[in-house]
């Protein structure tokens, strides 16, 4: 039996900030945007280049392969493509999809042969078989250009043979606008 796979719109939803400390409390600070009285455009960068935080050349070279992974997701995912970087083990601990490489593989290809996919990869952090991804998925359901799409923190494990083994991932949907100007995928501080 093949498993079914959900649209994106179909499994995330937006928050609507419907509770917040206010509606509990009358005498806390504001916490949505629209009740602080200012709000910033969101933006999405262009012309970037990925962070890659790692201590040495394995690390190094296993976050290249990652940036390649999302690379297949965006443009020519296939079970066989998948099956380069995701083990024949995968267990897929996110709420979107079961296990397995077929299913993630599939929520892509559909994606990918309706819509211009972009996927951008801006920071990528290894420490030997862990690695976590910040990313920003875009027009994975609609072709608009002006799509902010959802922002994603991408965990993963890798087995001995290099391949992701396990997977985890924190979603949230890109707003158009925020109560800073920071934006969510810019690195504002360059100190160590």
């Amino acid at each position: 039996m093949t498993p079914k796979i959900l649209s994106m719109s179909a499994i995330l939803f937006a928050s609507t900030f419907s509770a917040t400390a206010q509606d509990n409390d009358p005498f806390a600070p504001p916490t949505r945007s629209q009740d602080q009285g200012f709000i910033y455009r969101n933006t999405i960068p262009q012309g970037f280049e990925t962070h890659i935080i790692v201590n040495n050349d394995a690390d190094r070279a296993r976050a290249e392969r990652i940036i390649e992974f999302y690379e297949v997701l965006a443009t020519r995912p296939s079970i066989e493509s998948v099956g380069e970087y995701v083990s024949d083990r995968y267990i897929q601990h996110s709420t979107m999809l079961p296990n397995g490489r077929q299913p993630l593989a599939m929520l892509f290809k559909g994606s990918v042969d309706e819509y211009p996919v972009a996927i951008d990869v801006h920071k990528v952090i290894v420490v030997g078989d862990s690695a976590m991804a910040h990313v920003n998925f875009r027009n994975l359901e609609n072709d608009s250009p002006d799509d902010m799409g959802m922002a994603a923190v991408d965990m993963y494990l890798f087995d001995a043979e290099g391949k992701i083994t396990e997977h985890w991932d924190v979603l949230q949907l890109v707003p158009s606008h925020a109560p800073n100007p920071n934006g969510m995928f810019v690195t504002l501080f360059e100190g160590k």
